[in-house]
């Protein structure tokens, strides 16, 4: 009995359109329209990749060869893909930790911490952290704003945070942040 390790041609070009995701992530975010929308640019080069996939397979005569198992193999690697590169990409995006590593090196010598602070993220402090976590969760309508207090909404705030409460317990976590 011999094992078949041929790919077909949708099967090879999922492979070949996820690898190519940072090549279409460093194109978009190029774009001045999307200059500092992160996720927005990770969606475009996710939709790019599918796009590639789909004009390859589509031309040719690969879409009549196209099997449910191909289509199917070909979604779950371009799935797998786009996971892989979306952890890379949120550590780079929001990896506070390599953040200050950055900040320590571009300072070509050691800083005490208030100094740190001071040139952490270009200048804008590590207050910086704070006011970004905040700005995601009033864009998610996790959270409002009244005045000069921050509240949880109903939902989805108070429904995230009651899950989140919940799965610290019966999983044994420690509280995280």
């Amino acid at each position: 009995m011999a094992i078949e390790f041929s790919l077909s041609a949708p099967v090879a070009y999922a492979i070949g359109s996820a690898l190519a995701i940072p090549g279409y992530l460093s194109l978009i975010v190029r774009l001045p329209r999307l200059r500092g929308r992160n996720a927005l640019q990770f969606a475009m080069a996710v939709t790019t990749m599918l796009i590639v996939w789909v004009a390859l397979v589509a031309s040719g005569s690969s879409i009549a060869s196209l099997t449910r198992a191909d289509l199917w193999t070909s979604l779950m690697i371009m799935t797998s893909g786009t996971l892989a590169y979306l952890e890379i990409w949120g550590l780079m995006s929001r990896g506070y930790t390599l953040g200050i590593m950055l900040t320590l090196y571009a300072a070509s010598k050691p800083l005490d911490e208030r100094a740190l602070a001071q040139r952490y993220r270009g200048g804008q402090g590590l207050s910086w952290v704070m006011h970004h976590r905040l700005g995601g969760l009033i864009a998610a309508h996790a959270v409002r704003r009244e005045g000069e207090l921050i509240q949880l909404t109903f939902f989805p705030g108070l429904f995230i945070a009651r899950v989140y409460q919940m799965l610290i317990l019966v999983l044994g976590l420690r509280r995280t942040g």
